[in-house]
């Protein structure tokens, strides 16, 4: 038979309740559209070099 603890209810709560408020936290955000990251307006290099070589595989 094991003997526990006492406390080991009191950190097996707070963990499980730091848990539960991570969830919450984490559904809460919003991620936005792929749209909206890439600004549109920016201007472009007009003496970007292409670089030499293939691209690296993704």
């Amino acid at each position: 038979m094991t003997d526990q603890p006492a406390h080991d209810d009191e950190l097996l709560r707070r963990s499980q309740e730091s848990i539960d408020e991570a969830k919450a936290a984490a559904a809460d955000v919003v991620e936005p559209a792929e749209d909206d990251l890439v600004d549109e307006g920016l201007p472009v290099a007009d003496d970007a070099a292409p670089s030499s070589g293939p691209a690296p595989a993704p």
